[in-house]
């Protein structure tokens, strides 16, 4: 196909009903909206402490930090009476059974789960939020047990986060926010996207599910400190944004008579938070590059060369959404 004619293609499909956002929302952020509401709650450090530990013990995960940080983390646990240590590992026990194989990003009753969990205050019963009657008493059963013994360090260790993160936010959040939805054409969400900060949330430290929006990031993640904070929230809400982008992206591939990859939006999103951030923070070098994801991943390695010789200019305002996305299926 001519490139002229697959380049006015594609900027035919981004101009229809589905991309026809109002002037106002394309790239457009409101300046002092809050972007993010923190949570710092028990019950959901409980669920993902349990899930992660028996993901652990099954031995899953091999070497992810999350895992191997999870597995350590057990001080305070000799001193526990016997039948507190057993409730504990009855505990983990049924998570191996029940909860451990299962995907908490993708399987939708761990979603479900999840978002449940968000709502309980520390003081309040699992079981009214629950439909899982058996989950519920686990969970109340090995609740007095974490209080005691890891609770207030993982509480500690996420209000540092959330700590840390507030003051980047308040001095370059605005900033960002008005980049991403000029950057993938989606507006910002109108009210604050919830943000659960846990110690553990899964092998990556940190996802995201939508419908409604959830970000869950572990606050005791090595790779996340710092501004890598700021990326990784930056990073976190374009999985929120990127349904527009996603399309654009598939289309171009299909005006080139290519398929469209697995995981269209990922890299483009590893690359824009991270180039983001670097904007603002001179000197940092994105996730994605200093954690090795670029080398690691087949199609990661296969994009960046592309991301990084047409997808640049078009976060830098030379090039349009079209002409970059086009280029990147035609070099694919």
């Amino acid at each position: 196909m001519p490139r002229l004619f697959a380049l006015r293609r594609i900027a035919a499909i981004l101009a229809a009903p589905f991309f026809a956002l109002p002037t106002a929302a394309l790239g457009q952020h409101q300046p002092g909206q809050q972007l993010f509401d923190f949570h710092n709650s028990m019950w959901i450090n409980l669920h993902h402490f349990l899930y992660v530990t028996a993901r652990s013990r099954l031995g899953l995960d091999l070497g992810r930090p999350a895992a191997t940080s999870a597995a350590r983390d057990t001080a305070g646990m000799a001193a526990l009476p016997a039948d507190e240590r057993a409730m504990w590992d009855e505990a983990v026990g049924y998570y191996e059974r029940q909860i451990a194989k299962r995907d908490i990003l993708f399987d939708s009753g761990l979603v479900a789960l999840n978002n449940r969990l968000s709502d309980l205050d520390d003081s309040e019963s699992p079981r009214a939020a629950l439909r899982d009657s058996a989950l519920a008493e686990v969970l109340e059963r090995a609740a007095p047990v974490y209080r005691a013994v890891w609770w207030p360090r993982h509480r500690a260790a996420n209000a540092h986060w959330i700590a840390t993160a507030m003051p980047l936010l308040a001095a370059f959040g605005d900033s960002a926010a008005a980049i991403e939805t000029r950057v993938v054409r989606e507006p910002w969400s109108r009210t604050p996207i919830r943000v659960d900060v846990t110690a553990y949330a899964n092998w990556a430290g940190a996802y995201t599910t939508t419908d409604p929006a959830h970000i869950t990031i572990a606050s005791t993640d090595p790779a996340g400190a710092g501004q890598y904070e700021f990326e990784t929230l930056f990073h976190e809400v374009l999985h929120t944004m990127d349904d527009s982008l996603s399309a654009a992206a598939c289309a171009a591939f299909r005006s080139v008579r290519k398929r469209c990859p697995h995981d269209p939006t990922h890299p483009f999103i590893f690359y824009t938070a991270g180039d983001v951030t670097r904007r603002f923070f001179p000197g940092h070098v994105p996730y994605a590059e200093a954690n090795g994801l670029w080398s690691r991943v087949p199609d990661f390695a296969h994009a960046l060369p592309l991301l990084r010789r047409y997808w640049q200019p078009y976060l830098d305002g030379r090039t349009s959404l079209s002409e970059a996305l086009l280029e990147i299926a035609t070099a694919w």
